[in-house]
């Protein structure tokens, strides 16, 4: 199993070739939507059909775009189009950032500098590697993304490098609960309450609120100055808490399997504007690639019946729990909800784990990874 990262350089460059680099995705995102209009008005998305019928043109009428991005459009496209099912058509703006291969670029980490492909052959651009990019310096490279800042006319590359993941090194198993009122939830007795990002969002909220009544060009600009601090603000909770709760001395991570819960029955406006604020899948994510670069597992359990099971009995009773807390009515048990709710997730983890040691002895758990570091 292979675990990837993307690292996100800001790049260093003469004017001259800033120029040729702006032009090189104008024209690249040109092709895409030409490319995507085609395959939209002949329904299909398959590249070598698309290929087939559109390289040869549009090879003739760009020329100076390199064969390797005309092929990395045609790509883009089809996939989009896979992506919306046919739909609709799919369009990219001028600036939109643009995918390279390994043919048309070339990244030297340990020095600093890429040559990259544009309408007016390589361009050498340099870069800062940070400190904490260091540890990624030997893996290997498998794509880039060129960005343009429009707003701070600056270039980024994204790079996304892969390595073999570590072995799973145990069995232990740490179950967490996810709410609104508090944030997460461990079995060890470990609470992380979302009091400090209720404050601030609600601080933001009302800052919103004044700011969309006045309606000038200055409040707009403030509003989206202050969007942009809150999901940083948001962000760096998650990774603080993610972080924590890997370092955890557990090897395996029971997380609720969450993907449905914005479609089932809902309690009111205020309930959904709290829930539609709670970035669970941002969490989860950072607890996956997190716990991944340290050889440890997460396994998604079955969520039903968590906060109505006792975990100590197996009773399971609707009106065993009273907001945040928990009493038994088969045994007596009383403890907090949630945390009944993360010791519940836990068993459920390790009955999941025992049947596939049992079942399937040479098959893993499977984790999916698709963060950015």
């Amino acid at each position: 199993m292979n675990m990837d990262r993307t690292l996100k350089l800001k790049l260093e460059l003469s004017d001259e070739d800033k120029e040729s680099l702006m032009q090189t995705v104008v024209l690249f995102n040109q092709v895409f939507n030409e490319v995507a209009e085609y395959g939209f008005e002949k329904r299909t998305h398959s590249k070598v059909s698309v290929h087939n019928a559109t390289y040869k043109d549009i090879r003739g009428r760009h020329p100076e775009l390199p064969s390797s991005l005309i092929q990395g459009a045609r790509d883009v496209a089809c996939e989009a189009l896979k992506g919306v099912k046919l739909k609709r058509l799919p369009e990219s703006r001028p600036y939109s950032a643009i995918r390279y291969n390994k043919r048309v670029i070339r990244i030297v980490f340990e020095h600093g500098f890429a040559t990259v492909a544009s309408i007016n052959g390589r361009v050498k651009v340099s870069f800062s590697i940070p400190e904490y990019y260091e540890q990624y310096i030997d893996w290997e490279t498998r794509s880039s993304t060129l960005r343009y800042d429009i707003r701070n006319d600056v270039f980024y590359l994204h790079v996304v490098i892969r390595t073999e993941s570590p072995k799973p090194s145990g069995d232990t198993v740490i179950g967490i609960d996810r709410g609104i009122v508090n944030i997460a939830v461990c079995s060890n007795n470990v609470f992380f309450n979302s009091k400090e990002v209720k404050n601030t969002r609600a601080k933001y909220a009302y800052l919103r609120k004044e700011l969309q009544s006045k309606g000038t060009k200055s409040a707009k600009r403030l509003l989206k100055k202050i969007s942009r601090k809150e999901r940083r603000f948001v962000t760096d909770v998650n990774h603080c808490i993610a972080k924590e709760i890997v370092n955890m001395p557990f090897d395996v991570v029971a997380l609720e399997d969450l993907t449905s819960i914005r479609v089932n029955k809902r309690r009111g406006k205020n309930f959904n504007r709290k829930l539609n604020n709670w970035s669970f899948y941002q969490l989860e994510q950072f607890i996956r690639y997190k716990a991944e670069a340290l050889g440890k597992q997460v396994v998604s359990v079955d969520p039903r019946y968590s906060s109505q099971k006792c975990s100590k009995c197996g009773h399971t009773y609707k009106g065993n729990r009273d907001g945040s807390s928990y009493r038994c009515r088969n045994c007596g048990f009383q403890i907090h909800a949630d945390l009944n709710a993360a010791r519940n997730i836990a068993q459920a983890c390790i009955s999941c784990l025992s049947r596939l040691s049992v079942n399937q002895p040479n098959v893993g758990i499977s984790v999916t990874q698709d963060v950015t570091q």
